[in-house]
């Protein structure tokens, strides 16, 4: 069926016939779409907070980091920004059959954990690990990338490009002074052709970024303490800006037989996700809450453990014992899932699939209403302390809070080992880690 012919406004149609002239409108002129192509991010936490509103026909608008826009994902170290973007990538070549290039400026990716996060650098085909030796490589990497239509590409990290005038740098030579904003410079001539190339051939790219403190900065919020390195160029070109923030650890308490005492090994972190920037969707500055296993990446079931607790979609009950018993009763077939203890439950709950993509699809449902924008009769009935403005307009989008809390073993059901069946278990090599 062809398409309907579309009657233009008299000065639009003279401003087509005037530029058509000059220019190729085909090639310049942009298509409307109410959803955007895009990559899971591996979490639906972020997918909805990146683009979660439902369109009319019930799909999202974009589900997903964003294909032809940039992203940037900053915060404090071990916050999980390459997890977060490795696991994209992962997603990316295993839904999709996707091709993606991890630019490792910082040369701190291992191998054998990316492809725990379904990146194979050794012969998968479908990815690749570079680690240009200049700012200028990365900058020519990254275009070339884009230009072959790669469909997601990391720069790991921001703050560890280096221009090549700095490497070539003599330091012991006072004459040869630091090139002041070089970098910031650098990005801001990048960042528009970069956004050009990326439009036209449906690459993401996504900037991991750290943060760094303001010396002598004066002010109650977070943003006019801390800082991002490389300039204001990257935030204005980023579609969507993502802190990570490290919340909560959980730890469990395991015999050491060499040392003869209890140590507790971390297992898991429960990280915020705030969105600062969204050009997407209408979620600028909703917060979520993903959690990270160490070894496996974004444990996407615990994470919906933690949403389906929070709204009551599981009943939790404290036990004399401190312990926690969780309970699930399918509204669909009835089915109960129990079990003592978070760990111990998500364990129950992953061996019924049928029944957590029920309890996932109620999660969602209860994530959509907690992002729906407030309205006008909402906003006049809340507390008159409720809305407040402030000076500069200033988000307090950078952390700066306390480190990681320590979470009771024995709330999560995790039973503590004596060190009885230390004798029992044979040792383990380096090699065999």
């Amino acid at each position: 069926m062809a398409a309907a012919q579309v009657k233009w406004n008299p000065k639009i149609a003279k401003f087509r016939a005037m530029a058509e002239r000059k220019l190729d409108m085909k090639d310049i002129e942009v298509k409307p779409s109410s959803r955007l192509r895009c990559i899971n991010s591996g979490s639906t936490v972020i997918n909805m907070l990146v683009g979660g509103t439902r369109l009319d026909d019930g799909s999202f608008v974009c589900p997903g980091w964003p294909r032809g826009k940039i992203v940037e994902i900053f915060g404090r170290e071990s916050s999980g920004k390459s997890t977060v973007a490795m696991m994209a990538m992962g997603q990316a070549i295993l839904e999709t059959g996707g091709a993606g290039i991890y630019v490792d400026l910082e040369h701190a990716v291992m191998d054998s954990y990316a492809r725990k996060l379904g990146v194979d650098f050794a012969g998968g085909g479908n990815a690749t690990r570079i680690a240009p030796h200049t700012a200028e490589e990365t900058e020519a990497a990254v275009n070339a990338a884009a230009l072959a239509g790669i469909d997601l590409v990391v720069v790991d990290s921001v703050a560890a490009m280096v221009s090549r005038r700095e490497v070539m740098r003599d330091v012991t030579n006072e004459k040869e002074k630091l090139g002041i904003g070089e970098l910031a410079r650098m990005m801001s001539n990048w960042m528009p052709k970069l956004q050009d190339i990326i439009a036209r051939t449906g690459t993401c790219v996504i900037f991991l970024n750290q943060t760094r403190d303001k010396i002598g900065a004066m002010g109650y919020s977070e943003e006019a303490k801390k800082s991002t390195p490389g300039g204001n160029a990257l935030k204005f070109y980023a579609s969507n800006r993502i802190l990570l923030t490290p919340k909560m650890s959980a730890k469990a308490k395991i015999y050491n037989p060499i040392i003869k005492d209890y140590e507790e090994v971390p297992i898991a972190t429960d990280i915020l996700v705030k969105n600062v920037k969204n050009k997407i969707d209408a979620r600028q500055g909703h917060t979520g809450l993903i959690t990270i296993r160490y070894g496996v990446g974004i444990d996407e079931m615990r994470t919906m453990l933690n949403v389906a607790d929070a709204y009551k979609i599981v009943e939790a009950k404290k036990n004399k014992n401190k312990t926690v018993s969780y309970l699930f009763k399918s509204p669909s077939s009835g089915e109960v899932v129990e079990a003592v203890g978070i760990e111990k439950f998500r364990f129950a709950m992953s061996k019924k699939p049928d029944t957590f993509a029920e309890m996932q699809s109620l999660c969602i449902e209860r994530i959509l209403q907690g992002y729906r924008a407030i309205d006008d009769e909402q906003l006049a009935n809340l507390a008159e302390d409720a809305v407040y403005t402030k000076d500069g307009a200033q988000d307090d989008d950078e952390d700066g809070g306390p480190g990681p809390s320590f979470v009771d073993p024995s709330e999560m059901g995790i039973e503590e080992d004596d060190g009885s069946a230390a004798a029992d278990t044979p040792s383990v090599g380096a090699e065999d880690v």
